[in-house]
């Protein structure tokens, strides 16, 4: 029994590796404009991936064999900009998740930090912008 949970452990990663690799942003460009349903078509600038989804913020994106980045900048006083760092292989994904048709982006902001509360699509999220939260707020990002 344990060798079939590791035949079929090490057939998962093979999968996932031949699925999501990608070494360069060129590699990432690539198998980003192959998905059908993005709201809209990233550029590349460089080494980075430019990806103009939101009225007031702008992703832009990098991956190669050293480092992972995906930023969200702002172009406006009211809106948070923020940065994090996924692994090589949840790269796509999460930029999938932030450009696929129909998803938005929730910041929850304190006084202290900005965090990304929710990415998906607009139906599955629960919480109203009316709702109070306490010592922070939710700020909504759709697409344009």
């Amino acid at each position: 029994m344990d060798l079939l949970f590791y035949a079929v452990v090490l057939q998962s990663v093979k999968v996932g590796e031949n699925m999501r690799n990608t070494k360069t942003t060129k590699d990432l460009y690539t198998r980003l404009i192959q998905m059908s349903d993005l709201h809209s078509v990233p550029e590349i600038d460089g080494k980075y991936l430019i990806w103009k989804l939101y009225k007031n913020a702008y992703i832009r994106a990098y991956c190669d064999s050293y480092d992972t980045c995906i930023e969200i900048i702002s172009t406006s006083l009211f809106c948070p900009s923020t940065h994090w760092h996924p692994d090589e292989d949840d790269m796509l994904d999460e930029l999938y998740s932030l450009g696929k048709k129909g998803n938005i982006l929730v910041f929850k902001k304190s006084l202290m930090s900005t965090d990304i509360f929710y990415i998906g699509e607009a139906d599955n999220f629960r919480l109203t912008q009316k709702k109070k939260m306490h010592w922070s707020k939710l700020i909504y990002l759709e697409q344009k």
